[in-house]
C-alpha cells in the first residue's frame, strides 16, 4: 500500500472539516489567534504528512503491483 492513501486522506479528511464543519456553520471562525495559529498549524502538519508520504511512495514504489499505469513501461506489461 503507499503510503500517501494514508497522508492524503488525513489532509482530505481535515480540509472537509475545516471548510463544512467549521468554516461554513461559524461567520466569525476562527475566533482569535490562537485558534487561527492552530488552524494553520495543523493544515501545515498534514499537508507535510501528505506531502512527504508522497514522495517516499514514489522513491520506495510502493503500490507499484495496484493502480493504473500510464507510460511506455506500462504498455510493454500489458502485451
Amino acid at each position: 500500500m503507499n503510503p500517501f492513501w494514508i497522508g492524503g486522506v488525513l489532509l482530505f479528511v481535515w480540509a472537509l472539516i475545516l471548510a463544512f464543519a467549521l468554516g461554513l456553520r461559524s461567520e466569525g471562525f476562527p475566533r482569535d489567534d490562537g485558534q487561527m495559529k492552530t488552524v494553520i498549524g495543523i493544515s501545515v502538519v498534514l499537508t507535510v504528512i501528505a506531502i512527504t508520504t508522497a514522495i517516499i511512495g514514489g522513491i520506495t514504489g510502493a503500490g507499484e503491483s495496484k493502480g493504473l499505469r500510464h507510460g511506455p513501461e506500462a504498455a510493454k506489461h500489458s502485451e
